[in-house]
């Protein structure tokens, strides 16, 4: 009876943690583009960018990237793309501001850009571009 219980219990958590698939490969199995570095780079430089978690950020052809938080406030970073197509932010002035690197991708069931961190995990999911600097920053 024990080894039934175990058995079942190995066979559950089998089921359960491969259940668990990652927002990359969701966007992968339902055909979504992954950006290269040309797409993403129409997309964010020389434009100001609207994120779903409210953030608003402008990304100068120079390498810079200024905007505001969703918590307010203004932020300065550093950013650039990687051969590969991977969008890479550093030296932010903010402490609540993560660096790191996202590949994008299009998301065809959503219509939106979705950024995936290393770990295949949404970190941020584009709602608007527009070119320019409308906003000052």
């Amino acid at each position: 009876m024990k080894k039934l219980l175990t058995l079942s219990a190995v066979f559950a958590m089998f089921v359960l943690l491969s259940g668990c698939a990652t927002v990359e490969q969701d966007l992968q199995s339902a055909n979504s583009l992954l950006l290269s570095s040309k797409e993403v780079r129409e997309i964010f430089q020389g434009n100001t960018v609207t994120a779903a978690t409210g953030e608003i950020f402008y990304w100068d052809a120079s390498g810079a990237v200024i905007g505001k938080g969703s918590y307010g406030g203004v932020i300065k970073g550093n950013w650039n793309i990687t051969d590969d197509g991977r969008l890479c932010a550093s030296n932010w002035n903010s402490g609540s501001a993560p660096g790191g690197c996202y590949k994008v991708y299009f998301d065809n069931t959503t219509q939106l850009r979705k950024l995936v961190d290393l770990n295949g995990d949404l970190k941020y999911t584009v709602l608007n571009v527009v070119t320019g600097n409308p906003n000052n920053f």
